[in-house]
């Protein structure tokens, strides 16, 4: 049942009839409702919950895939990328840590990423008029002193990517 501001007026109304009529008191007393105010309240309808819209944000190369509410802090970062490009991971690759890759592409056509000196690579299918996310976690199988991510891209393809060590990584199964 939707509750409008017809409703609440409706039942206020009968809540100050059925006031008005009665008496409160000791046997023998009658008691009368004070006099009407000469300025009547506003009665306003109560909030009425709405379904939430929390929804996740719509992907796009123009932002940054990866935030810091997702408990790994961004080290390397870039937003609308166009053609190939080279990005050095802060610090070098770390054995056993999880490197978490995330990223948005648009365009028809093919992105490939490797992470230079962990002997990871991986393709990414892209399309036209679409954003397409995508996030990779990866334990790092060795220590180098120095990493880096190498994108290739069609051209057309559009990307945005940022990536971290992921203090808390998923299980292994």
């Amino acid at each position: 049942m939707a509750i409008t501001r017809r409703s609440v007026r409706l039942a206020l109304s009968a809540c100050a009839a059925a006031l008005a009529t009665t008496s409160c008191g000791s046997p023998g007393h009658h008691v009368t409702a004070p006099p009407p105010p000469a300025h009547p309240a506003r009665v306003t309808a109560p909030q009425v919950p709405t379904p939430s819209t929390d929804t996740a944000p719509t992907p796009s190369v123009h932002q940054l895939p990866l935030t810091g509410s997702d408990g790994i802090e961004v080290l390397a970062s870039g937003t609308a990328v166009k053609g190939d490009a080279t990005y050095p991971i802060p610090g070098g690759i770390k054995t056993g840590r999880t490197l978490a890759i995330a990223i948005n592409c648009e365009g028809p056509g093919r992105l490939a990423v490797q992470v230079r000196s962990g002997g990871v690579s991986f393709p990414l299918r892209c399309e036209k008029d679409k954003v397409l996310p995508s996030m990779n976690e990866i334990q790092m199988p060795r220590t180098h002193s120095t990493g880096s991510l190498r994108f290739t891209a069609d051209p057309g393809v559009t990307w945005s990517f940022a990536l971290g060590w992921n203090p808390n990584p998923p299980e292994r199964r």
